[in-house]
């Protein structure tokens, strides 16, 4: 070994002597040698990382399997969409450093995260006529929102049948219904000067009855009959702390409760609101057990509705909002031209979609 090296200095040992760059012919004697050092360094921390972002994966996946007993739980399962993004980046990561025990897990990570999501359901619109069935839209457009000129103009863009308006204030209820007073002539409004659990609803079709359903400790549920349409409006509170989680969970059981029992009847059940929970957790997918409904949308559009504030590209918009504002359906009704809206002002987009029946 010794030899090799002595015959290794004395060969390059003239051309160090020559040069009057001598500093620069070592450094490039040693610079692979540099670089290679510098990669496996790379290379190491890199795969520290894969493995600290695989348990965190995992910790967040048990952790949303739990959301039906407490509110950071269920947190965590309303971000599941940033968690398969996750995934994705653990996947490729495992592929590049050929971390074949990482990949598995990964594998295994989005199946599991995958069988939790309640994708939407919807119909081709070329099977119907293009002015059939009845297009209703909700909006939640935040109380403190002061842009109300937005907001109608957006409302009457979309050309709905019915309109749904959740925090909905006393002077944009005011202003909305003289707007719609032609066009919508049949209007419930039950709004608040103060507060965000206001309601309104604005129809073309006639009204042949409303109520407040006045749920026990919850906010205010509006219900509507018109023609052969039964439509719910509500806003359950937010999860925010256990007392908040523990009331969203409650308003939704109770209006599961009384759903259920009517979807035996020849009217179509129609539910709308900002529910401040996402389809892919496990809340959202017993209150479709319970209530008999489904979800309405593509099936694998994952835009958010909420946070609109923010205006990013739309692959950081999924990153960074949640799809909480829903309508659901019974089975005799399909829904096709799902849409959200544009930022108004308001901290969330409106929803709309054109509702058919469903063919025997």
């Amino acid at each position: 070994m010794f030899a090799d090296d002595g015959a290794c200095t004395r060969t390059y040992r003239p051309l160090l002597r020559g040069s009057r760059n001598a500093s620069h012919v070592v450094a490039s004697i040693h610079f692979p040698r540099t670089l290679y050092a510098g990669f496996q360094l790379l290379q190491t921390n890199a795969s520290r990382l894969l493995r600290a972002l695989s348990f965190v994966l995992v910790i967040a996946t048990v952790a949303s399997m739990l959301a039906p007993f407490h509110w950071v739980f269920d947190t965590v399962a309303n971000l599941r969409v940033q968690g398969l993004i996750a995934i994705a980046v653990l996947s490729g990561g495992a592929l590049l450093l050929r971390s074949w025990w990482i990949l598995v897990v990964a594998a295994m990570l989005l199946l599991i995260n995958l069988s939790m999501m309640n994708f939407g359901t919807l119909a081709d619109a070329g099977d119907f006529g293009s002015h059939s069935g009845l297009r209703i839209v909700t909006t939640n457009v935040l109380a403190s929102n002061p842009r109300h000129d937005e907001i109608i103009d957006e409302l009457e863009s979309i050309d709905a049948d019915v309109i749904v308006v959740v925090e909905l204030g006393a002077k944009l209820a005011a202003r909305a219904g003289e707007f719609f007073r032609d066009s919508h002539p049949y209007q419930v409004f039950h709004e608040r000067e103060t507060g965000d659990f206001g309601i309104g609803l604005m129809s073309r079709l006639p009204l042949r009855s409303d109520r407040a359903l006045r749920l026990d400790g919850c906010p205010l549920t509006l219900e509507v009959v018109l023609d052969d349409y039964r439509i719910i409006a509500t806003h359950p509170l937010p999860p925010i702390g256990q007392h908040g989680f523990i009331h969203r969970n409650r308003q939704l059981a109770m209006i599961a409760e009384q759903v259920r029992p009517e979807l035996a009847r020849p009217t179509q059940t129609i539910m709308v609101g900002d529910f401040n929970l996402t389809p892919w957790n496990a809340n959202f997918t017993h209150f479709l057990y319970e209530s008999g409904l489904r979800r309405v949308g593509p099936r694998w559009d994952l835009r958010p509705t909420w946070y609109a504030r923010l205006d990013p590209p739309p692959g950081l918009r999924t990153l960074l909002g949640l799809q909480i504002d829903h309508v659901l359906i019974s089975d005799d009704l399909v829904g096709t031209d799902y849409h959200i809206g544009h930022y108004c002002g308001s901290d969330h987009r409106s929803v709309s979609v054109r509702l058919h029946r469903r063919e025997p």
